[in-house]
């Protein structure tokens, strides 16, 4: 791993400032930078196409939450802009975000009930104003547990700028994080991924 490209990936990653509001409790990554390639299960069978041979250094965030909200993101930065582009085209691809959202789904254990994929929409990020390239992704799951029925929406952001990129991962239950929230999130991270503090 290059100990420079490691560097500006854990600048990029999604830090408690980068949330709305307050209240976000931080917890480790249950995985090392180290181990990204591997180790997320879920992510990394969703990235068919991803161009892994390519990536210099990569980071993930702590697991932030809030009540039933949750937020994390995983940066990469790559050898070259041509690599980063093609991950940034696996991220934005509808392909990509079904296949995340539907495992996010079968990860429901059984026991505490099961997650159906109500829908999936695609789109640029709304009202986003920062350099680089990004795309949103909006799914809504519904659980069941013995409570009953419960709502859960996720917003996948994909930006990319130059040789880095990144996926943040937000939900929150039983309402949406407010789209100016999910705009806020993706411009304070987009200001990193330039190069921004």
């Amino acid at each position: 791993m290059d100990a420079t490209d490691a560097g500006r990936a854990a600048q990029i990653v999604l830090r408690a400032s980068d949330l709305p509001g307050g209240g976000w409790r931080a917890s480790p990554a249950s995985t090392g930078a180290d181990e990204l390639g591997s180790g997320d299960d879920l992510l990394d069978a969703c990235l068919a196409g991803f161009p892994d041979p390519d990536v210099t250094a990569s980071a993930e965030s702590d697991r932030f939450t809030r009540a039933r909200a949750l937020a994390y993101a995983v940066a990469w930065v790559f050898s070259s802009e041509a690599a980063a582009e093609i991950a940034f085209a696996t991220l934005a691809h509808e392909r990509f975000a079904s296949a995340f959202v539907t495992g996010m789904a079968a990860e429901v254990h059984p026991e505490e009930g099961a997650a159906t994929l109500l829908g999936h929409v695609a789109a640029p990020v709304a009202g986003f104003e920062a350099p680089g390239r990004s795309a949103a992704h909006q799914a809504r799951l519904t659980a069941a547990d013995a409570e009953g029925i419960l709502p859960i929406h996720l917003d996948l952001l994909a930006l990319q700028e130059e040789r880095a990129a990144t996926l943040v991962i937000l939900a929150d239950s039983p309402d949406p994080l407010p789209g100016g929230d999910v705009k806020t999130v993706a411009e304070r991270v987009a200001l990193r991924l330039a190069g921004g503090r």
